[in-house]
């Protein structure tokens, strides 16, 4: 990986672990719940694998020349997250709700898609610091 991929996986982490923090501080106030912030914390760990796939497939697709095999892992790759998440979710209801709550872990998922939209604005704070230095 090119170390601009990197700083794009870091920035998109932050975001992350950002809007994570900001929802186990609103839970404080709204629901402060043991299981509400391990549905946090374990939403966060889904959302950075999930994140870190999609890396991986995207860089193994750029260097892959056939367009149909690029769409065909996309597409297989992309079903293979979701059934995971689904699985995942479905375990948490059934087997483990005592322990995570299970609308906590679907907002910490969620962290995938804030991670993304707030990664423009940690990409200005961070070149900002790095041309500060």
């Amino acid at each position: 990986m090119g170390k601009e991929t990197k700083n794009l996986m870091l920035e998109v982490s932050a975001g992350i672990v950002f809007f994570t923090v900001a929802a186990m501080v609103a839970a404080c106030f709204m629901y402060p719940n043991r299981a509400v912030f391990a549905g946090l914390l374990l939403g966060m760990v889904i959302a950075m694998a999930m994140f870190l796939s999609m890396a991986l497939v995207l860089e193994r697709s750029m260097k892959t020349e056939d367009p149909k095999t690029v769409q065909k892992r996309s597409v297989i790759s992309a079903v293979i997250r979701y059934l995971l998440l689904i699985v995942i979710l479905v375990t948490v209801i059934i087997r483990f709700s005592g322990w995570f709550n299970p609308v906590a872990v679907v907002i910490g998922v969620l962290g995938l898609k804030a991670g993304a939209f707030l990664q423009p604005a940690i990409h200005k704070i961070a070149v900002r610091r790095t041309k500060g230095e």
